[in-house]
This record gives C-alpha cells, sequence and structure tokens, in this order.
C-alpha cells in the first residue's frame, strides 16, 4: 500500500511537472526576442540553484563527493538538453518542439535494455510506437522537407534528456534528490555561462519592462527550480520507462499554450499527433494498473 501511494504521488509531480514544462516552451520561444539562448539558460539554472542553498541548507551542507560526481554528470546531460532545445525553437513552433522533444519517450526504454539487460515490457514498447507514429505525423510540414535545422537540434536534445531520465534513475535511488538537483543546475548554469560569455553578446538589461521580468521568473521559479525539485525527487519511486511517458504529456501542454498564447496553427496533422501522444500515454496507465493487479493476486 505504501509503495502504491508513493507511486501514484510520483506520477503527480511528474505530472505538473509536464504541465509546467508545456508553458516554458512558450516562454523560451518568446524571450528569445530579446535574449540570446545560453544567456537564458545560465540567468535561469545560476538563479535557481542560488535560491535553493538557504531553502535546502541542511541537505546541501552534507553534500557527499558521489553526490557532487553524480550532479556534475547530470548536470551535463541538463546543458546539453536546454542548449539544443533552446537554440532549436528559434527555427521551429513551440508545439513542435514539445512533440519532438517527447521523442526521449521511444529512447529510454530501448537505452535501458541495451545498458541494463531489462526488457522494458511489451505495453512499453507498444505504446512507444503508437508515440513515434504520432512524432511522425508533427516532424514533416507537409511540403515534403521534412525536418528544419530546429527540429534536428531538438531530437538532439531529447537524447541529452533520455541519458538525464536513465542518469537520475540510477542516481535518485542512491543518494539525496535535492543535492543532485542542485549540482546539476548549478554546474549546467555555469556551462550555459561559459557558452554564452564565448559565443553570444552580453545582453542589455535596459527596457525589460513587468512582462519580462514575469518571464524570467517563471523560468527560474517554476521551469527551472520547482519542476527539477519535483521531477528529481519522484524519480526515487518511479519506473523510469513509466515517467518518460507521462513527461511526454509536456508535448501536449505545449500544443495547448502555443495555440493559446503565440496563435500557432494546429493542422489535422498535428491533431492527429496530439491524438496518437495520448493514446501512448493512456496505454502506458493502463499497463501499469494491469500490472499492479496482476502482483496483488
Amino acid at each position: 500500500m505504501q509503495i502504491k501511494n508513493k507511486s501514484r504521488t510520483a506520477d503527480l509531480m511528474i505530472f505538473f511537472s509536464a504541465l509546467l514544462w508545456g508553458g516554458e516552451y512558450v516562454v523560451v520561444k518568446d524571450m528569445l526576442d530579446y535574449l540570446p539562448p545560453n544567456w537564458i539558460n545560465a540567468f535561469r539554472f545560476i538563479t535557481a540553484s542560488l535560491i535553493m542553498i538557504p531553502l535546502f541548507y541542511r541537505h546541501i551542507r552534507s553534500m557527499s563527493k558521489e553526490e557532487l560526481r553524480g550532479g556534475a554528470i547530470l548536470g551535463t546531460f541538463m546543458f546539453g538538453g536546454f542548449t539544443l532545445q533552446t537554440v532549436g525553437i528559434q527555427y521551429t513552433t513551440a508545439a513542435k518542439s514539445g512533440f519532438l522533444t517527447s521523442t526521449y519517450v521511444v529512447m529510454v526504454p530501448f537505452i535501458v535494455w541495451v545498458f541494463k539487460q531489462k526488457f522494458p515490457g511489451l505495453k512499453s514498447l507498444i505504446s512507444a510506437g503508437v508515440l513515434i507514429a504520432g512524432i511522425s505525423f508533427l516532424s514533416l510540414d507537409g511540403t515534403g522537407k521534412g525536418l528544419n535545422r530546429g527540429d534536428m537540434l531538438t531530437l538532439g536534445a531529447a537524447i541529452c534528456f533520455a541519458g538525464s531520465i536513465i542518469g537520475f534513475d540510477y542516481y535518485a535511488k542512491r543518494h539525496d534528490p535535492i543535492n543532485l538537483t542542485f549540482i546539476e543546475m548549478l554546474s549546467g548554469g555555469l556551462m550555459s555561462l561559459v557558452s554564452a560569455s564565448l559565443t553570444e553578446a552580453f545582453p542589455s538589461p535596459a527596457g525589460y519592462g513587468a512582462y519580462e521580468i514575469f518571464q524570467l521568473l517563471y523560468l527560474v521559479l517554476l521551469g527551472s527550480l520547482l519542476c527539477h525539485v519535483l521531477s528529481n525527487v519522484a524519480m526515487k519511486w518511479a519506473e523510469p520507462t513509466h515517467a518518460s511517458i507521462l513527461w511526454s504529456l509536456e508535448s501536449v501542454f505545449a500544443l495547448i499554450f502555443g495555440l493559446i498564447f503565440l496563435h500557432e496553427d494546429l493542422t489535422l496533422r498535428m491533431g492527429i499527433g496530439f491524438i496518437l501522444v495520448f493514446a501512448a500515454v493512456l496505454l502506458t496507465e493502463l499497463g501499469g494498473k494491469i500490472r499492479q493487479k496482476e502482483n496483488s493476486v
């Protein structure tokens, strides 16, 4: 009973993270009009990690060398994922970026299978197949040109996020997820700062109004701090393949927010992809309930 409650709590935490991350696509897409991508990531992750110090001081002061090493590895995945995603979203839509990012759902069970020799289960493979069918509707723009530059960068980001999920499945079950999150964001933010200093002009703070400040606060407090803490703590109890499917809901939320706030077009092709992603999530959830009933018999 206790394990079931923890599993349900983890699902709710991941679902809420997916909701906030779905809104993040719209915020980042809009912010790129006045801030370069690496400076966005440097500011959001370094600021979020600094806020964690007074909030979780008791955790951070007892950090082990293994947590420091693990957090740095996870931070490298995070840096790669968010850099490729933030640069890529300049050349594609927020909705399309969200759906293509969710291809990590397809990658996770196969990577787990290769490295852990752990067969993910037939329903996970079927749901991944349904998901990739949905993504295929979204990866072509109807002109015959296929994936553009932004789409390819976003798929590269998905590979990094798949590695991050598997990494947290390993480290969060052995170490304090709060400390891992702190080092992940601090190291990833510092990598972004170095990259921004070398490749991008320093942004001018002039002209920022209440709207721009609200966007920055959303990224720091919700898209970075809250989302990473919730999702990383959830990985103590969640199974990586199942969690990755739930996280794919961020693509659905990205589509909804993109339609509402950015007035992006919804084509028949995108609608079919939308339905298939939902079908993949429902299939995975149904599979989980069936396994729970089988285990209780």
